[in-house]
């Protein structure tokens, strides 16, 4: 039985993202002997009990409220097309994204390089990892090759799923047989890479994201939910960094690795339902889109200039946030206020709805869906959808498919669609 691509679309997603939030944070906080670390990990970060408030749960509740309402809203005046164009020469499409993944991943083995040539080589800096893993990783961000350089790095999911989502379209058979086998490089390199690099850097997330990427671009290019008996793989592939990553970054714990892993993943969500709720319950000096345009600041090159004149304002919110940052409906909160913020939560329910019609009629947009996609799946720990990141990768996948563009005679992936 196919399960409908509907299961993919934006309230679904960020309903099962906050259920399932609720859900290990409520078993995390109610099974002290079975979370025995999480105090631990709390007191790291200064959290209690006592951020959670009625006042979030009220203002939670009101946003999701908001959103459904907007989301079916728009959804009622979009039309459906039963069929996917695709104007894109896959072929060319696929030898561009393996050259700008080869650039991506270029720039990032040069950096890797030249930072251990300065501890004397690859084996000193696997070494230092070993023995103080936040300590390599302050190294590598004081080596950095250019300003925005780690955009390099963060765009590997971006291209990743511009392979996976041309696999799919190979089933109208114009993929040759080069093409087929450049994309399927491009994927197992950059799985290699988001499996490896995290465990230094950090940013599991971006494993995250090319995997849910991936995987809701696909859907979206074939028209159904497909590969879900490969769902539990692609869980035990980031549950396998990120616990050797905590592994490394918690030696003092006298615990299994598997055993602090699984409890540190606990904290985080109850460190997100915290930071969802903590904002709520004080009076809080608001940042004026510190956090919700922040990507846009980025690439505006107004991020340092609004950053100092809002330091103080910056600093004071930092006695309402835990690790991490803000969730998809307390960002907009803390940035403008209960008016402003609905209105963002409103727009950003239009927006996501718009591109989720788009991913059903064309690649490019189940490129850009899936990127969105998987960040409304952990929309509680942050709003990656308005990270430089998230941007940069947006340009990558914009630049592929133009480039790509048929200028005669585009294909017609035959199958039914329904928004």
């Amino acid at each position: 039985m196919r399960t409908n691509v509907l299961l993919l679309s934006p309230p679904v997603l960020i309903c099962f993202c906050w259920a399932l939030t609720f859900g290990v944070a409520g078993c995390a906080l109610f099974l002290p002997d079975v979370f025995d670390l999480l105090p631990v990990f709390m007191a790291r970060e200064d959290l209690s009990t006592d951020g959670f408030s009625g006042m979030g749960s009220v203002w939670i509740a009101l946003c999701l409220l908001v959103y459904m309402t907007v989301d079916f809203g728009v959804k009622t005046t979009l039309r459906p097309n039963p069929q996917m164009q695709i104007p894109l020469d896959v072929n060319r499409a696929a030898q561009l994204c393996f050259r700008t993944n080869l650039l991506l991943l270029g720039v990032t083995a040069i950096w890797i390089v030249t930072t251990a040539q300065s501890v004397g080589g690859l084996k000193a800096l696997a070494a230092l990892v070993y023995i103080d893993s936040l300590g390599a990783r302050d190294l590598l961000l004081q080596n950095k090759l250019f300003t925005g350089m780690r955009l390099f790095y963060a765009a590997l999911p971006a291209t990743g799923a511009i392979a996976a989502i041309l696999l799919a379209l190979n089933a109208t058979r114009t993929l040759s047989v080069e093409s087929k086998r450049l994309c399927q490089i491009t994927c197992a390199i950059n799985l290699i890479a988001l499996l490896l690099l995290p465990i230094v850097m950090s940013q599991r997330l971006l494993l995250l994201q090319f995997l849910l990427s991936a995987y809701i671009g696909i859907c979206m290019v074939r028209g159904r939910c497909v590969g879900l008996a490969y769902l539990p793989l692609g869980l035990c592939l980031f549950l396998t960094t990120w616990i050797l990553r905590e592994a490394v970054t918690n030696p003092s714990l006298d615990r299994s690795a598997f055993d602090i892993g699984l409890q540190k993943l606990a904290f985080y969500f109850v460190n997100d339902l915290w930071n969802s709720y903590r904002p709520l319950k004080s009076e809080i000096s608001h940042t004026f889109g510190m956090f919700s345009l922040r990507g846009l600041l980025f690439f505006s090159f107004t991020d340092g200039y609004f950053a100092t004149l809002l330091s103080d304002r910056l600093m004071a919110i930092e006695d309402v946030r835990g690790g991490g940052d803000f969730s998809i409906f307390t960002a907009p909160y803390v940035d403008f206020g209960p008016v402003i913020g609905v209105l963002c939560v409103a727009l950003m329910a239009a927006a996501f709805r718009c591109a989720y019609w788009a991913g059903l009629h064309s690649p490019l947009g189940a490129l850009v869906y899936g990127q969105i996609g998987a960040s409304l799946l952990f929309s509680t720990h942050g709003t990656y959808f308005t990270h430089h990141n998230f941007f940069f990768s947006l340009i990558i996948l914009v630049a592929v498919c133009h480039l790509s563009r048929r200028t005669q005679h585009s294909t017609r992936y035959g199958v039914s669609r329904h928004v």
